[in-house]
């Protein structure tokens, strides 16, 4: 008799051990349920964890998002939610080294820059300037854009960004809108439709044809200028809180850290196709859509030297070597574009 309750003791203890290692982690999702960044790379990676750790790691996600975008990495700092992505232009105060993918003329595809970025990271940033309260577990970059005129003529020189009412995410693309002469309303993609819509502005950037279409702004696109490396990619970072993190045990942690990091930076491949279906549909809508000029291309190379080398200062800051490691994004961009 004794036997049996010291064994039925140990099974009901091993039980109350096993319900106490399940994480539940409240993620926050600010996106409509249907953006391809959701539907193609977040909700994959949530269930590749619920199933990497066999359901000891579970997440939910509310109806609507816990806090607004620039807000989202204090909500989970402060514990409002146990994890979220947030655009890393938010975060320019306190990881100015994450601007990095932001800078202009920087972009040459989508699977390309998520995954040069997750290796920049581990080669440069890592350690030097983490996100405090959180743990990063991946960054990816979604397509990028140029400009957006509300008139069928499409901007073509330095003296049509003259004065020019422009929205755009804010951030360093909104500094370097303002350097290249236009006068900048910035503000988070989901305040956009209120702005163009509103009349406030009379062109915008930094958001690609596919979100156009997702925010409902296509309708005042008259036309399109690209540039090569665009303007302004969007970049996202992954994280939890560091609290949540340690209530899960070490292999589930090393099993989460093999589908997040590169592995999440590979979903990046979703991007590219999505936006050129999209982009087609502009042009077949007769939305004029041309590529910036040499001279326009020179004008602009010139006018933004600056805001690398801003930079490169708030990151040497830190003790990173901005130019090393914007190298190195680019040369990587260029040899997992060649298969490597």
């Amino acid at each position: 008799m004794k036997l049996l309750k010291a064994g039925l003791l140990s099974a009901l203890l091993l039980g109350a051990q096993q319900v106490a290692a399940d994480t539940k982690i409240v993620f926050n999702n600010f996106l409509s349920p249907n953006d391809a960044l959701w539907t193609d790379v977040m909700l994959p990676w949530i269930a590749d964890i619920e199933r990497v750790t066999e359901g000891r790691v579970t997440f939910t996600v509310p109806a609507s998002s816990l806090a607004p975008p620039p807000e989202l990495f204090n909500a989970v700092q402060q514990g409002v939610a146990d994890g979220a992505f947030q655009m890393v232009g938010f975060l320019r105060q306190s990881n100015p080294e994450m601007q990095m993918p932001l800078l202009p003329m920087t972009y040459f595809g989508n699977r390309e820059t998520s995954v040069a970025f997750w290796r920049t990271y581990e080669k440069f940033f890592a350690g030097k300037n983490d996100m405090k309260d959180v743990v990063l577990l991946g960054l990816i970059t979604t397509p990028p854009a140029s400009f957006f005129n509300m008139k069928p003529e499409p901007i073509q020189s330095l003296a049509d960004l003259q004065g020019l009412k422009i929205w755009s995410l804010p951030g360093v693309t909104a500094d370097a809108l303002s350097a290249l002469g236009a006068v900048v309303t910035p503000g988070p993609a989901v305040r956009m439709y209120e702005v163009i819509s509103g009349g406030v502005v009379d062109a915008f950037c930094c958001i690609n044809f596919e979100s156009l279409e997702v925010f409902n702004v296509s309708q005042y696109l008259g036309s399109a200028t690209e540039v090569p490396g665009h303007l302004f990619a969007p970049a996202f970072a992954v994280f939890l809180h560091k609290d949540v993190w340690a209530t899960i045990s070490p292999e589930d942690q090393q099993a989460i850290r093999e589908v997040s990091g590169e592995t999440l930076a590979q979903r990046g491949a979703f991007g590219d196709p999505k936006e050129a279906e999209a982009r087609q549909r502009a042009i077949d809508r007769g939305i004029p859509v041309v590529p910036a000029s040499d001279a326009f291309v020179a004008e602009i190379t010139a006018a933004l030297e600056p805001i690398r080398g801003q930079w490169y200062d708030a990151v040497g800051a830190l003790g990173i070597d901005g130019k090393a490691a914007l190298e190195f994004y680019l040369a990587e961009q260029a040899k997992i574009k060649a298969g490597n």
